[in-house]
């Protein structure tokens, strides 16, 4: 890390711990079902100070990246958040190659708060600029990592979101419609139901297709976006 990037990290780390408020952190750590570390940083001012940290490094992506690293592995709520903000800003910027860089993130990460940010907001972009990177996505459904498996279907939600690459969502999700972790489930039944939107009929065969095998939580979060008709539910 360089003394620039170790001085940004330190100032921002400095300026959340400011701002913090115990009782928020409170509440914030019975949200969660895992348990976590917060400080207690409300979201307008999490997104105030990646705002205002995003125009100290927006020409600077090596610097970018570094911060945002150090800050995951902090393994704070709302340090991982504001990393992952900043970052998320300048993916225009980032190339298949990163996905490397950006892989042994996920074994950092402790909620799925931070999961989906890291997944939906740079990952995704990630995989936008070279689809062949899903055949690394399969690799992480076999992971004892929740967050990893997570994070395989999440990184395919703003993609599914649009109707593409409808292929490489059934391939992932076929690998993890039996998972038994409920944090992995609602990740591979929000994929589904993003993808219904421009796929009902595709997705409504799918969810047909599995109703015995997989979770009734799946099913239930895959068919939300359907048609009332054409929604897939456990048969009693």
């Amino acid at each position: 890390m360089t003394p620039v990037s170790a001085e940004i990290v330190s100032e921002i780390k400095a300026e959340i711990i400011k701002e913090a408020d115990p009782e928020h952190a409170r509440r914030v750590t019975q949200y969660f079902r895992e348990p976590i570390t917060a400080h207690g940083l409300r979201a307008p001012k999490e997104k105030e100070i990646a705002r205002r940290y995003y125009h100290r490094v927006k020409k600077d992506l090596p610097t970018a990246i570094q911060v945002t690293q150090k800050l995951i592995e902090s393994q704070i709520l709302e340090e991982a958040s504001v990393g992952i903000k900043i970052l998320r800003k300048m993916t225009r910027h980032l190339t298949p190659a990163h996905f490397d860089t950006v892989n042994p993130w996920v074994d950092l990460l402790t909620n799925w708060a931070n999961t989906d940010g890291l997944s939906a907001w740079i990952i995704a972009d990630i995989i936008k600029k070279d689809p062949n990177l899903t055949d690394r996505l399969q690799e992480w459904t076999t992971s004892e990592n929740r967050w990893r498996r997570r994070a395989a279907a999440v990184s395919l939600v703003p993609i599914a979101r649009k109707g593409d690459m409808l292929d490489q969502v059934f391939s992932i999700a076929d690998r993890l419609m039996t998972d038994g972790d409920d944090m992995v489930r609602k990740g591979v039944g929000w994929l589904l139901k993003e993808a219904s939107k421009e796929h009902p009929q595709e997705i409504r065969d799918y969810l047909l297709k599995w109703r015995e095998e997989t979770s009734a939580l799946i099913l239930r979060y895959a068919s939300e976006k359907l048609p009332k008709e054409m929604r897939v539910l456990k048969t009693k």
